[in-house]
């Protein structure tokens, strides 16, 4: 079964969506072009009367201007009728239709302008019929830019005419006239072309943007915790939660001090000192107050408050708040039918844990232990000692063990179960404190359950599927994607671009000596020089183990030569993880589109390959693949490394 279709389908039903709203954004912006242009087009009528009336009979300029009139009041009534249309795509389709038979309609009508009195065009008619038909082509091609096909529709009855007669009876003065006339014609096709291009693009990511927009406010709208920015002491935005828990439409609580709804306004001034020392060194400031609701009642509320920016707090504060009523109720009702969950835990696919004061495994059961890997053998064992434990950051980590030691709950700590050959499976710890009679410590007790499927369908779950847990830099699948993308975009802009393989000299030595606790550390020290010897427009990846791909979009050999060598410089500095300094250096490969290939498969192996002369001479260096005497097919072994995390 293909696990990735939904997401596909989704996507897919997304971009259409966003092209069917482009394509009605376009029409819309084409009606309202075709105002000025139907202001230019009575104008430059009224101009080729008065030029051209010494020169033509004046009952051919008079039906001709009659016909212009008729096209233009067409317009009108279809520019005025279209804001009637509905938006559906048929429709859409049905009125780009009306406006290309319109402009067609009104191309002919000056297509026809030299065929008036084949005689009479000669001279200065000639010249002025020239000057007209280029100006309205011209502008025709800025008015049209949102429709291809109403443009086409326009710009050929428009100037197919005077090539042909240009062809056919060159001017004496000019005999090549229909080639340049063909020339200007081609020039027109490629700047409505541009002006298309770029008018699409840009309505296509502004409604991206607003997609994502809406449905950010949904989910803030959605939540059911109060998120607020405060700016100083004011209440700057926040979601309708926060509305609902001081019981006040959400427009009359903006620009308030948040003071205010406190049971006791002082605990804002007693919380200010220690809110702001936290939040200046990057940390979350916690918090419970009481607040008071318009109409009296109090309640208990937690807050968790980030600045925006911890070394200037004056950009802002975002704050999340939590109702304590109801968690309180539920732990209230958890110790008290904690036997009747023992018995029922057989009765589902979860299972029931206990740990001792030492954080050790006590007690297991429940159906869906083998599942997730567990049994009884892991008693005496921490949750940090399962090797079979994956996916979890060193910030998760650190977050569950801040909770622990101030003997918090802690809910949905989630985890991978790493096993060779299978699918990925994702499980969810959540536990409570337990003291003794005297109020002392005892340990933890808690549930776990398998939440993949809940997984597949979050956003974490994509930000795991294309980055690596560990360094937080892009997989082997973004990878390949970006790279993909950067080499059509190098084809399409006749564009150089760069692809090094880097890969650490001593690392394994590390990880044999130290354990994988030091080495993961040491990865992800390495990961942040990478970042920093690039630019942000460049990528730096993770494929497995000590291995890294640098993507350079737009850069010529020389200049990625010194990067380069700015990273193996970066390198050759001793890492510190830990109490320890370790000294790795890294050799990196070296790969040029179009130089050395032209897909990404050819210019990984190429790259990869000059890794390993760099490596066979001893490391520490880079090697570009247009040094090499030869195209060595590398025979290297994948990494075996995986991000254990004990």
């Amino acid at each position: 079964m293909d696990r990735q279709a939904p997401r596909r389908v989704s996507g897919a039903l997304n971009e259409r969506r966003i092209a069917q709203r482009t394509q009605v954004e376009s029409l819309i912006l084409l009606a309202m072009n075709l105002r000025t242009g139907i202001v230019a087009g009575i104008v430059g009528a009224l101009g080729a009367l008065v030029w051209l009336w010494p020169h033509l009979p004046a009952s051919l300029l008079l039906g001709w201007a009659g016909a212009t009139l008729a096209g233009m009041l067409a317009s009108i009534y279809l520019v005025r009728a279209s804001r009637h249309w509905a938006h559906d795509e048929a429709s859409m389709a049905r009125l780009e239709g009306c406006f290309a038979a319109n402009t067609f309609y009104i191309g002919t009508v000056w297509g026809v302008l030299p065929l008036l009195d084949t005689h009479a065009f000669g001279g200065p008619a000639q010249v002025i019929v020239l000057m007209l038909l280029g100006v309205v082509a011209l502008g025709g091609t800025g008015v049209l830019a949102p429709s291809r096909a109403v443009f086409l529709a326009f710009i050929v009855p428009t100037l197919a005419p005077i090539l042909a007669v240009l062809a056919l009876e060159p001017p004496a003065a000019m005999p090549h006239a229909a080639i340049a006339a063909g020339v200007f014609a081609a020039m027109l096709g490629v700047l409505h072309e541009l002006f298309h291009h770029m008018l699409r693009s840009t309505l296509a990511q502004r409604l991206t943007s607003d997609t994502l927009a809406e449905e950010q406010r949904v989910i803030l709208e959605s939540t059911t915790e109060a998120i607020m920015l405060t700016r100083r002491d004011r209440l700057l935005k926040c979601n309708r939660r926060f509305a609902d828990l001081v019981g006040e439409p959400v427009e009359t609580v903006l620009g308030r001090p948040l003071w205010q709804w406190l049971a006791d306004p002082n605990d804002w001034h007693r919380n200010a000192q220690r809110a702001r020392a936290a939040m200046t060194e990057g940390l979350t400031f916690r918090t419970k107050v009481q607040l008071r609701r318009t109409n009296g009642e109090l309640l208990w509320v937690e807050f968790n408050a980030d600045a925006v920016d911890p070394a200037r707090l004056e950009r802002g504060v975002v704050w999340i708040g939590q109702e304590l009523t109801s968690r309180l109720r539920s732990e209230a009702t958890l110790h008290a039918s904690e036997e009747r969950y023992r018995r029922l835990i057989t009765l589902t696919s979860d299972w029931y844990w206990e740990w001792d004061a030492r954080l050790r495994f006590t007690h297991l059961s429940g159906p869906g232990l083998a599942r997730a890997g567990l049994s009884p053998a892991l008693y005496g064992h921490t949750l940090g000692a399962m090797s079979q434990i994956g996916g979890v950051s060193t910030e998760s980590w650190a977050a569950l063990q801040r909770q622990i030691e101030r003997r918090e709950p802690f809910r949905d700590f989630i985890w991978q179960l790493q096993q060779n050959g299978d699918d990925a499976r994702w499980f969810s710890m959540s536990g409570n404190p337990t003291f003794d009679t005297e109020g002392r410590f005892a340990g933890y007790h808690g549930i776990g359950s398998e939440v993949t499927e809940q997984m597949k369908g979050s956003e974490r779950f994509r930000q795991l599927a294309y980055h690596d847990t560990l360094t937080g830099l892009p997989n082997r699948r973004l990878l390949d994607d970006r790279l993909h993308l950067a080499i059509a975009q190098a084809a399409r802009r006749e564009l150089r671009l760069a692809v090094m393989v880097v890969d650490l000299d001593n690392f394994k030595i590390i990880n044999d000596s130290a354990g994988h606790a030091v080495g993961d550390l040491v990865l992800v020290s390495v990961a942040r020089r990478l970042q920093g010897a690039i630019r942000a427009s460049d990528t730096v990846a993770r494929l497995g183990g000590d291995e890294f791909v640098v993507i350079l979009p737009d850069v010529e050999a020389e200049s990625a030569n010194l990067v380069a060598e700015k990273i193996t410089t970066s390198l050759a500095a001793p890492v510190e993880a830990g109490e320890r300094q370790y000294l790795l250096g890294g050799s990196v490969g070296l790969a040029i589109y179009p130089d050395d290939g032209t897909s990404a498969r050819a210019l990984l192996a190429r790259a990869d390959a000059a890794m390993y002369e760099a490596k066979r001479q001893g490391g520490g260096r880079h090697m570009a693949h247009g040094t090499l005497p030869h195209d060595p097919a590398p025979s290297r072994q994948p990494s075996t490394r995986t991000d254990a995390l004990s």
